[in-house]
């Protein structure tokens, strides 16, 4: 099989492997297609760790990395495995050990994924591994009904937040952003009010949800809350808990990743089929591992949302 390989910065390869062999509680997918995550497809191309700018990816990457969001076909079960059977439509929700999905084939544990049903593509199902992390964070908030929410940051995750922040009844969401096309983008899609982060002025809301991770995106959530902020993206720099804060009780609190249980399932699979949360939306751009450089270039410009790969064929 085939895959992707980051051997340096700015420097990748394609690499031929074995298909992986698999443990008594493992499944091995058939990767139908996979997205990029930009944040990480621009650090690990970029030459800076994903959580520590100062320091440098270890060179090379693990054959298919920074690659995490994919779906497609079981291909082969381990003994062990309960629920799956081969031939299922499946999506990752979280691949933390190993090989990445920038490859034909990968291996994971069962709990790792999720059972697609008929309803929903494997377009629709490649970030469902995003959109559990952004329902996650969602739900540190306990309760969106008839609250107010400010987004900040319009890329992948601020998209699907304002989608599944309204569905949920929040009675107004404000996304923002400095990029007047996705600012347009957001308008033109109906899934909120799309403001520039300049143009905010006064406005207050309950909740603040920041998907950027800049110290300077959270600072301005936090003086536009009133009761509960939660910094989905890697926080970078440091932010000013204030006096005024903590006398009015505001809430100040970092993503707290944990895996979906059944029912956290039931919701993500029920914002999409049920509910209508576009999630298609975000595979902006079709690519090619051959020129992965440039998708990478598309996601640091801003000219996709994500880039997407069909890995069966795709190495071409």
């Amino acid at each position: 099989m085939k895959a992707l390989q980051i051997i340096g910065k700015n420097d990748y390869r394609i690499v031929d492997l074995e298909v992986p062999a698999i443990g008594d509680h493992e499944v091995l997918v058939e990767i139908r297609i996979v997205s990029t995550c930009p944040r990480w497809d621009l650090n690990m191309m970029g030459g800076r760790d994903m959580f520590r700018l100062d320091s440098e990816p270890a060179y090379p990457l693990p054959p298919g990395w920074p690659g995490h969001e994919m779906a497609g076909f079981v291909a082969a079960v381990g003994r062990g495995v309960k629920e799956l059977r081969i031939g299922d439509r499946v999506a990752a929700l979280n691949h933390i050990e190993g090989n990445g999905a920038y490859a034909q084939y990968l291996a994971y544990r069962e709990e790792e994924l999720i059972k697609l049903p008929d309803e929903i593509s494997f377009e629709q199902a490649a970030s469902f591994e995003l959109l559990q992390c952004v329902v996650t964070g969602l739900l540190q908030f306990s309760d969106l009904k008839g609250k107010s929410i400010l987004v900040s940051g319009l890329g992948p995750a601020g998209i699907l937040a304002v989608q599944a922040a309204k569905l949920w009844g929040a009675s107004r969401v404000v996304g923002i952003d400095m990029n007047e096309e996705r600012l347009a983008f957001v308008r033109e899609k109906g899934w909120c009010e799309a403001v520039h982060v300049k143009d905010l002025g006064d406005l207050r809301f309950d909740l603040g949800y920041d998907c950027v991770g800049d110290a300077a995106s959270v600072q301005n959530v936090l003086d536009h809350t009133d009761d509960h902020v939660v910094i989905f993206g890697v926080l970078r720099g440091e932010v000013k808990y204030g006096a005024q804060l903590w006398f009015k009780g505001t809430r100040l609190e970092s993503y707290r990743y944990q895996p979906l249980g059944k029912k956290e399932r039931k919701l993500l699979l029920d914002l999409v089929v049920h509910k209508g949360l576009d999630t298609q939306v975000l595979q902006s751009v079709h690519g090619s591992f051959a020129r992965y450089r440039e998708a990478v270039d598309l996601l640091r410009n801003q000219q996709a949302i994500k880039v997407y790969f069909y890995p069966q064929t795709d190495f071409e």
